[in-house]
Protein backbone atom coordinates (compact mmCIF):
# COMPACT_ATOMS: atom_id res chain seq x y z
CA UNK A 1 0.00 0.00 0.00
CA UNK A 2 1.53 3.24 -1.13
CA UNK A 3 1.51 5.08 2.24
CA UNK A 4 3.70 7.88 3.57
CA UNK A 5 6.59 6.82 5.75
CA UNK A 6 5.95 3.54 5.48
CA UNK A 7 7.16 0.52 3.54
CA UNK A 8 4.90 -0.04 -0.04
CA UNK A 9 4.71 -2.92 -2.29
CA UNK A 10 7.44 -2.48 -5.04
CA UNK A 11 5.98 -1.10 -8.40
CA UNK A 12 5.98 -2.58 -11.54
CA UNK A 13 9.61 -4.44 -11.75
CA UNK A 14 8.70 -6.97 -8.62
CA UNK A 15 6.90 -4.47 -9.19
CA UNK A 16 23.34 13.99 1.12
CA UNK A 17 25.08 17.28 2.19
CA UNK A 18 24.48 18.52 5.40
CA UNK A 19 24.11 22.44 5.80
CA UNK A 20 26.31 23.35 8.57
CA UNK A 21 23.65 25.39 10.86
CA UNK A 22 22.88 28.54 10.55
CA UNK A 23 22.59 31.42 13.26
CA UNK A 24 20.83 33.77 11.58
CA UNK A 25 17.61 33.08 10.07
CA UNK A 26 15.72 35.56 7.09
CA UNK A 27 12.32 37.36 8.06
CA UNK A 28 10.22 34.61 7.23
CA UNK A 29 11.95 32.38 9.53
CA UNK A 30 14.14 29.86 7.39
CA UNK A 31 17.23 29.42 7.47
CA UNK A 32 20.08 31.45 5.50
CA UNK A 33 23.07 28.80 5.70
CA UNK A 34 26.47 30.15 4.75
CA UNK A 35 28.31 26.87 3.55
CA UNK A 36 27.61 23.08 3.18
CA UNK A 37 29.72 20.86 4.76
CA UNK A 38 31.21 17.76 2.59
CA UNK A 39 28.72 15.36 1.53
CA UNK A 40 28.08 12.17 2.85
CA UNK A 41 28.57 9.18 0.67
CA UNK A 42 25.53 9.01 -2.28
CA UNK A 43 23.25 6.74 -1.42
CA UNK A 44 19.50 5.66 -1.14
CA UNK A 45 18.81 3.15 2.10
CA UNK A 46 18.84 6.08 4.66
CA UNK A 47 18.18 10.09 4.48
CA UNK A 48 21.53 11.16 4.94
CA UNK A 49 22.71 9.35 2.15
CA UNK A 50 19.33 10.33 0.03
CA UNK A 51 20.32 13.85 0.59
CA UNK A 52 24.27 12.99 -0.65
CA UNK A 53 22.50 11.44 -3.71
CA UNK A 54 20.52 14.42 -4.12
CA UNK A 55 24.06 16.22 -4.34
CA UNK A 56 25.90 13.98 -6.52
CA UNK A 57 22.78 14.18 -9.21
CA UNK A 58 20.98 17.89 -8.59
CA UNK A 59 20.26 18.08 -12.47
CA UNK A 60 17.98 14.68 -11.90
CA UNK A 61 16.18 15.91 -9.52
CA UNK A 62 13.01 18.90 -9.28
CA UNK A 63 12.18 20.90 -5.76
CA UNK A 64 9.31 22.59 -5.01
CA UNK A 65 8.81 23.64 -0.81
CA UNK A 66 6.43 26.38 -0.10
CA UNK A 67 5.69 27.61 3.18
CA UNK A 68 5.32 31.36 1.86
CA UNK A 69 8.94 31.42 1.40
CA UNK A 70 9.66 29.45 -1.30
CA UNK A 71 12.70 27.24 -2.69
CA UNK A 72 12.59 25.95 -5.71
CA UNK A 73 15.09 24.15 -7.96
CA UNK A 74 14.41 23.21 -11.47
CA UNK A 75 10.73 23.66 -10.62
CA UNK A 76 9.72 23.91 -14.16
CA UNK A 77 11.53 20.78 -15.89
CA UNK A 78 9.67 18.00 -17.26
CA UNK A 79 9.80 15.13 -15.18
CA UNK A 80 8.28 11.91 -14.93
CA UNK A 81 5.48 11.76 -12.86
CA UNK A 82 4.76 8.17 -12.48
CA UNK A 83 1.25 8.25 -9.83
CA UNK A 84 1.53 11.34 -8.50
CA UNK A 85 -0.37 12.94 -11.54
CA UNK A 86 -3.71 10.98 -9.69
CA UNK A 87 -4.29 14.06 -7.89
CA UNK A 88 -5.39 15.41 -10.95
CA UNK A 89 -8.06 12.92 -11.51
CA UNK A 90 -9.23 13.19 -7.60
CA UNK A 91 -9.66 16.90 -8.25
CA UNK A 92 -11.99 16.48 -11.17
CA UNK A 93 -13.87 14.10 -9.45
CA UNK A 94 -14.32 16.29 -6.39
CA UNK A 95 -15.30 19.18 -8.77
CA UNK A 96 -18.16 17.49 -10.55
CA UNK A 97 -19.28 16.11 -6.90
CA UNK A 98 -19.00 19.92 -5.79
CA UNK A 99 -20.90 21.17 -8.48
CA UNK A 100 -23.91 18.94 -8.61
CA UNK A 101 -22.25 17.03 -12.06
CA UNK A 102 -21.66 14.09 -10.64
CA UNK A 103 -23.81 12.46 -7.44
CA UNK A 104 -21.42 11.32 -4.62
CA UNK A 105 -23.42 8.18 -4.31
CA UNK A 106 -22.46 7.32 -7.94
CA UNK A 107 -21.66 3.61 -8.35
CA UNK A 108 -20.17 1.97 -11.78
CA UNK A 109 -20.11 -2.24 -11.75
CA UNK A 110 -16.87 -3.29 -10.13
CA UNK A 111 -16.01 -4.66 -14.18
CA UNK A 112 -16.53 -1.69 -15.44
CA UNK A 113 -13.02 -0.26 -13.22
CA UNK A 114 -11.19 -3.87 -14.39
CA UNK A 115 -11.71 -3.18 -18.34
CA UNK A 116 -8.69 -0.76 -17.30
CA UNK A 117 -6.85 -3.36 -15.11
CA UNK A 118 -3.61 -4.36 -16.32
CA UNK A 119 -2.70 -7.54 -14.32
CA UNK A 120 0.66 -7.94 -12.80
CA UNK A 121 1.70 -4.29 -13.23
CA UNK A 122 0.75 -2.63 -9.77
CA UNK A 123 2.84 -4.55 -7.06
CA UNK A 124 -0.81 -6.31 -5.97
CA UNK A 125 -2.66 -2.75 -5.47
CA UNK A 126 -5.84 -3.48 -7.06
CA UNK A 127 -6.50 -6.56 -5.03
CA UNK A 128 -5.31 -5.05 -2.18
CA UNK A 129 -8.06 -2.21 -2.99
CA UNK A 130 -10.73 -4.51 -3.63
CA UNK A 131 -10.08 -6.28 -0.27
CA UNK A 132 -10.14 -3.08 2.01
CA UNK A 133 -13.53 -2.09 0.01
CA UNK A 134 -14.85 -5.99 0.75
CA UNK A 135 -15.31 -7.00 -2.70
CA UNK A 136 -14.25 -10.60 -3.16
CA UNK A 137 -11.62 -11.48 -5.38
CA UNK A 138 -10.12 -14.42 -7.41
CA UNK A 139 -6.10 -13.00 -6.41
CA UNK A 140 -6.13 -11.19 -9.71
CA UNK A 141 -9.78 -9.70 -10.10
CA UNK A 142 -13.15 -9.04 -8.28
CA UNK A 143 -14.77 -12.53 -9.24
CA UNK A 144 -18.27 -11.15 -9.52
CA UNK A 145 -18.02 -8.56 -12.28
CA UNK A 146 -21.21 -7.00 -11.26
CA UNK A 147 -20.65 -5.96 -8.29
CA UNK A 148 -21.70 -2.77 -7.90
CA UNK A 149 -18.95 -0.08 -6.06
CA UNK A 150 -19.29 3.66 -5.61
CA UNK A 151 -17.34 5.75 -7.72
CA UNK A 152 -15.58 7.84 -4.58
CA UNK A 153 -14.29 4.18 -3.37
CA UNK A 154 -12.84 3.72 -6.82
CA UNK A 155 -11.18 7.47 -5.60
CA UNK A 156 -9.80 5.91 -2.60
CA UNK A 157 -8.61 3.28 -3.98
CA UNK A 158 -6.67 5.43 -6.45
CA UNK A 159 -5.48 7.64 -3.80
CA UNK A 160 -4.25 4.70 -0.78
CA UNK A 161 -3.34 1.50 -3.01
CA UNK A 162 -2.34 3.57 -5.80
CA UNK A 163 -4.48 1.52 -8.51
CA UNK A 164 -3.44 2.21 -11.58
CA UNK A 165 -6.93 1.29 -13.39
CA UNK A 166 -8.90 4.02 -11.10
CA UNK A 167 -7.49 7.07 -13.23
CA UNK A 168 -8.74 5.78 -16.07
CA UNK A 169 -12.29 4.61 -14.89
CA UNK A 170 -12.61 8.12 -13.73
CA UNK A 171 -10.88 9.92 -16.89
CA UNK A 172 -13.85 7.78 -18.77
CA UNK A 173 -16.42 8.91 -16.86
CA UNK A 174 -15.56 12.70 -16.48
CA UNK A 175 -13.58 13.19 -19.65
CA UNK A 176 -9.94 14.39 -20.43
CA UNK A 177 -11.06 17.61 -20.75
CA UNK A 178 -12.57 18.09 -17.32
CA UNK A 179 -9.03 16.58 -15.99
CA UNK A 180 -7.35 19.24 -17.99
CA UNK A 181 -9.39 22.46 -17.19
CA UNK A 182 -9.80 21.31 -13.17
CA UNK A 183 -6.21 21.65 -13.17
CA UNK A 184 -5.56 24.50 -14.94
CA UNK A 185 -8.15 25.96 -12.52
CA UNK A 186 -6.11 25.00 -9.79
CA UNK A 187 -2.87 26.26 -11.52
CA UNK A 188 -1.35 23.41 -13.24
CA UNK A 189 -1.79 24.62 -17.21
CA UNK A 190 -0.68 21.69 -19.72
CA UNK A 191 -1.41 18.94 -16.76
CA UNK A 192 -1.13 15.33 -18.41
CA UNK A 193 -4.61 13.74 -18.68
CA UNK A 194 -3.41 10.78 -21.13
CA UNK A 195 -4.50 7.18 -20.42
CA UNK A 196 -2.62 4.91 -17.10
CA UNK A 197 -3.02 2.00 -19.19
CA UNK A 198 -2.23 3.30 -22.69
CA UNK A 199 0.96 4.08 -20.65
CA UNK A 200 1.96 0.61 -19.06
CA UNK A 201 1.04 -1.04 -22.72
CA UNK A 202 3.92 0.95 -24.19
CA UNK A 203 6.13 -1.32 -22.09
CA UNK A 204 4.70 -4.16 -23.33
CA UNK A 205 5.14 -2.86 -26.74
CA UNK A 206 7.15 0.06 -27.70
CA UNK A 207 5.71 1.88 -30.01
CA UNK A 208 2.21 1.59 -29.72
CA UNK A 209 -0.04 4.86 -29.69
CA UNK A 210 -1.12 4.43 -26.05
CA UNK A 211 -4.78 6.17 -26.46
CA UNK A 212 -5.16 3.46 -29.56
CA UNK A 213 -3.78 0.69 -27.78
CA UNK A 214 -5.46 0.83 -24.38
CA UNK A 215 -9.24 1.73 -26.03
CA UNK A 216 -8.61 -1.60 -27.83
CA UNK A 217 -7.43 -3.56 -24.74
CA UNK A 218 -11.03 -2.29 -22.74
CA UNK A 219 -13.06 -3.20 -25.89
CA UNK A 220 -11.85 -6.59 -27.33
CA UNK A 221 -11.18 -8.88 -24.23
CA UNK A 222 -9.49 -11.28 -26.74
CA UNK A 223 -6.92 -7.96 -27.24
CA UNK A 224 -6.80 -8.34 -23.49
CA UNK A 225 -6.73 -11.69 -23.05
CA UNK A 226 -3.33 -11.41 -25.73
CA UNK A 227 -1.68 -8.16 -24.32
CA UNK A 228 -1.79 -9.90 -20.81
CA UNK A 229 0.22 -13.01 -22.17
CA UNK A 230 2.85 -10.51 -22.88
CA UNK A 231 5.85 -10.78 -20.47
CA UNK A 232 7.25 -7.63 -18.51
CA UNK A 233 10.57 -7.07 -20.37
CA UNK A 234 13.80 -6.49 -18.87
CA UNK A 235 14.85 -3.98 -15.66
CA UNK A 236 16.67 -2.38 -18.16
CA UNK A 237 14.16 -1.61 -20.73
CA UNK A 238 11.18 -0.98 -18.11
CA UNK A 239 13.86 1.90 -17.08
CA UNK A 240 14.31 3.13 -20.50
CA UNK A 241 10.62 2.99 -20.77
CA UNK A 242 10.22 4.73 -17.43
CA UNK A 243 12.12 7.60 -18.35
CA UNK A 244 10.03 8.31 -21.32
CA UNK A 245 6.93 8.13 -19.58
CA UNK A 246 4.15 10.91 -18.95
CA UNK A 247 5.81 13.75 -17.35
CA UNK A 248 4.88 16.86 -15.84
CA UNK A 249 6.32 19.70 -13.59
CA UNK A 250 6.93 20.31 -10.00
CA UNK A 251 5.63 23.65 -10.09
CA UNK A 252 2.49 21.93 -11.65
CA UNK A 253 2.18 19.58 -9.15
CA UNK A 254 2.99 21.80 -6.31
CA UNK A 255 -0.24 24.51 -7.55
CA UNK A 256 -2.86 21.73 -7.13
CA UNK A 257 -1.62 20.38 -3.89
CA UNK A 258 -1.61 23.87 -2.30
CA UNK A 259 -5.06 24.68 -3.75
CA UNK A 260 -6.79 21.52 -2.50
CA UNK A 261 -4.68 21.91 1.04
CA UNK A 262 -6.03 24.83 1.30
CA UNK A 263 -9.50 23.96 0.53
CA UNK A 264 -10.69 24.70 -2.56
CA UNK A 265 -12.06 21.53 -2.94
CA UNK A 266 -13.00 19.64 0.10
CA UNK A 267 -13.91 16.21 -0.93
CA UNK A 268 -10.56 16.06 -2.41
CA UNK A 269 -8.83 17.06 0.77
CA UNK A 270 -10.99 14.66 2.61
CA UNK A 271 -9.50 11.77 0.55
CA UNK A 272 -5.64 13.07 -0.11
CA UNK A 273 -5.50 13.13 4.14
CA UNK A 274 -6.62 10.09 4.96
CA UNK A 275 -3.35 8.94 7.04
CA UNK A 276 -3.31 10.69 10.57
CA UNK A 277 -0.61 13.75 10.19
CA UNK A 278 2.29 14.73 12.24
CA UNK A 279 1.87 16.20 15.61
CA UNK A 280 1.22 19.77 15.65
CA UNK A 281 -0.85 19.60 11.93
CA UNK A 282 -4.05 19.55 11.66
CA UNK A 283 -4.07 17.66 7.96
CA UNK A 284 -1.68 15.57 5.76
CA UNK A 285 -2.28 15.41 2.02
CA UNK A 286 -0.10 13.24 0.10
CA UNK A 287 0.41 11.75 -3.29
CA UNK A 288 3.49 9.78 -4.43
CA UNK A 289 4.55 7.58 -6.99
CA UNK A 290 7.12 5.28 -8.52
CA UNK A 291 8.58 3.23 -11.70
CA UNK A 292 11.91 2.63 -12.24
CA UNK A 293 14.50 4.96 -11.86
CA UNK A 294 12.06 6.97 -11.09
CA UNK A 295 10.09 8.25 -7.85
CA UNK A 296 7.88 11.21 -7.21
CA UNK A 297 6.67 13.05 -3.68
CA UNK A 298 3.69 15.38 -3.38
CA UNK A 299 2.73 16.42 0.46
CA UNK A 300 0.78 18.86 1.65
CA UNK A 301 0.70 19.76 5.28
CA UNK A 302 -2.09 21.95 7.18
CA UNK A 303 -1.94 23.64 10.62
CA UNK A 304 -5.15 24.11 12.20
CA UNK A 305 -5.66 27.82 11.49
CA UNK A 306 -5.62 26.98 7.54
CA UNK A 307 -1.71 27.42 6.70
CA UNK A 308 -0.24 25.26 4.02
CA UNK A 309 3.06 24.25 3.28
CA UNK A 310 3.70 22.01 0.39
CA UNK A 311 6.37 20.44 -1.07
CA UNK A 312 7.17 18.40 -4.07
CA UNK A 313 9.89 16.09 -4.88
CA UNK A 314 10.80 14.66 -8.23
CA UNK A 315 13.73 12.16 -9.15
CA UNK A 316 14.93 10.52 -12.27
CA UNK A 317 17.56 8.70 -13.77
CA UNK A 318 18.32 6.25 -10.46
CA UNK A 319 19.94 3.36 -10.96
CA UNK A 320 17.74 0.08 -10.83
CA UNK A 321 19.35 -0.98 -7.14
CA UNK A 322 19.43 2.30 -5.92
CA UNK A 323 15.71 3.08 -7.06
CA UNK A 324 14.96 -0.48 -5.04
CA UNK A 325 17.34 0.60 -2.76
CA UNK A 326 14.99 3.56 -1.76
CA UNK A 327 11.46 1.35 -1.61
CA UNK A 328 12.65 -1.19 0.90
CA UNK A 329 14.77 0.85 2.99
CA UNK A 330 12.05 3.44 4.57
CA UNK A 331 11.20 5.69 1.39
CA UNK A 332 14.13 8.15 2.51
CA UNK A 333 13.08 10.36 -0.26
CA UNK A 334 9.96 10.77 1.65
CA UNK A 335 11.49 11.79 4.93
CA UNK A 336 14.45 13.96 3.45
CA UNK A 337 10.90 15.87 1.67
CA UNK A 338 8.88 15.69 4.89
CA UNK A 339 12.06 16.76 7.15
CA UNK A 340 12.73 19.89 5.24
CA UNK A 341 8.78 20.53 5.37
CA UNK A 342 8.85 21.03 9.17
CA UNK A 343 12.21 21.74 10.57
CA UNK A 344 14.59 24.36 9.14
CA UNK A 345 17.79 22.82 9.38
CA UNK A 346 16.49 19.78 7.38
CA UNK A 347 15.30 22.51 4.80
CA UNK A 348 18.88 24.16 4.67
CA UNK A 349 20.23 20.45 4.45
CA UNK A 350 18.20 19.81 1.41
CA UNK A 351 18.79 23.18 -0.28
CA UNK A 352 22.78 22.44 0.11
CA UNK A 353 22.25 18.98 -1.15
CA UNK A 354 20.23 20.85 -4.83
CA UNK A 355 22.91 23.89 -5.18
Amino acid sequence: MRRLLTALPVGLLMTACTATPAAEATASGSPTPTACTASPTPGTTTPEDFLGWLAAHPDDASLVLDDGDRVEHLGDRARPLASARKVVHLAAWATLVEDGRLAPDASVPVGRWERWYLPGTDGGAHVAALTRLGIATDGVRATDPATPVLVSDVVSAMVQESDNAAPDLLRELLGPEVLAATAADLGWDGAPTGSFLGDLLRVLEPGVDPETAAQRYVDDPAEAARVQALPLPDPAAQTTWAADSVAGTAEGLAAVHAAIGAGALPAARAQLEWQGPPEGYAGLGFKGGSLPGVLTEAIALRTADGEVTVGVLLVEGMAVGEWAGALTSGLPQQQVLLAAMTDPDARAQLECALR
